[in-house]
């Protein structure tokens, strides 16, 4: 079987906001090269894990790559991206369409992903091996085409939340699960249960499998819900998490708060929408105890009055 790639060439400077438009038009499967902050994180600042092909990247310009069943109107979809593009005001980049058997489809994007360490949690690749210091948490996992594996920094911001404030013997409720990497995150932190849910039935798959990786899929429960229109767990737990958008954040707050004991981590907010989401917090019953900030992202860190 064959797939259709489209590949987008534009400035990073873009990216974040491009990334964003394709993932809400869900045309398939995606992933994306950017080396403009490559030699930044710590993982390669302290032991120089890096392809050295990477470090010949123009650190300018970054790459999203979709993946399109053969059988989808691959023409449309550039057409409609071009469109919304046109309409953000991103300008600067080019678009190409190009054919790729399914084997290349299934593993060209592992080569770019390395280990990554956020305070002491090292997230692994299933294909990369990595010795770990006394004082690391291992996270292995295998992202899957369209799912988080910690770059972000929204997810990240979440991992760095997460080792603050979580306990031994918590229980955690994760909203839009992805890859399972914050339910997977808790547990080896510590939590003794994680429930993940998600909107896509694929999310679901890929979290039991990388907690299964973490050995951790005892403690591991995930499951298919949309939380602005189903009904929310009757169980509460001590911290919930929710990685996706301010929008949704907000209009979910209500049933959240029904669920929440302790902390809640809400991130996925562009700075923008700070403000918003916190006017939401305090109109929920909960407290502010941290803005975590981060190239135009933010995390917050709520706390139940």
């Amino acid at each position: 079987m064959t797939y259709n790639e489209i590949i987008i060439d534009l400035n990073t400077s873009e990216l974040s906001k491009a990334t964003d438009i394709i993932t809400v038009l869900d045309l398939g499967g995606i992933y994306t090269e950017d080396y403009s902050d490559l030699e930044e994180t710590e993982i390669v600042r302290r032991v120089g894990l890096i392809d050295e092909e990477l470090l010949k990247k123009d650190r300018s310009r970054a790459l999203i790559h979709i993946y399109v069943d053969e059988n989808k109107p691959v023409n449309e979809y550039a057409a409609f991206i071009r469109e919304r593009f046109l309409s953000e005001n991103i300008d600067s980049y080019t678009i190409h369409i190009k054919k790729i058997d399914e084997e290349d489809y299934s593993t060209s994007w592992k080569k770019y992903y390395k280990p990554l360490k956020i305070k002491n949690i090292v997230i692994v690749p299933e294909w990369e091996e990595y010795t770990s210091n006394a004082n690391e948490k291992i996270l292995i996992i295998d992202p899957g085409m369209a799912f988080g594996t910690g770059t972000h920094e929204t997810t990240s911001m979440c991992i760095e939340a997460i080792q603050q404030y979580i306990n031994t013997g918590d229980t955690v409720f994760d909203i839009g699960t992805g890859s399972g990497i914050l339910s997977i995150t808790s547990l080896l932190c510590g939590a003794k249960q994680a429930t993940a849910v998600d909107i896509d039935k694929n999310a679901v798959k890929t979290a039991y499998e990388n907690a299964a990786l973490n050995s951790v899929e005892k403690q591991f429960n995930s499951y298919i819900l949309n939380i602005l229109t189903q009904p929310a767990p009757e169980e509460k737990f001590n911290i919930v998490i929710a990685n996706i958008v301010a929008d949704v954040i907000i209009s979910a707050l209500p049933k959240i708060k029904t669920v929440v004991e302790k902390i809640f981590i809400a991130s996925g907010i562009i700075t923008e929408r700070t403000e918003d989401v916190l006017t939401a917090l305090s109109e929920n019953d909960f407290e502010v105890a941290e803005i975590k900030e981060k190239n135009g992202w933010s995390c917050i860190i709520a706390e139940v009055k």
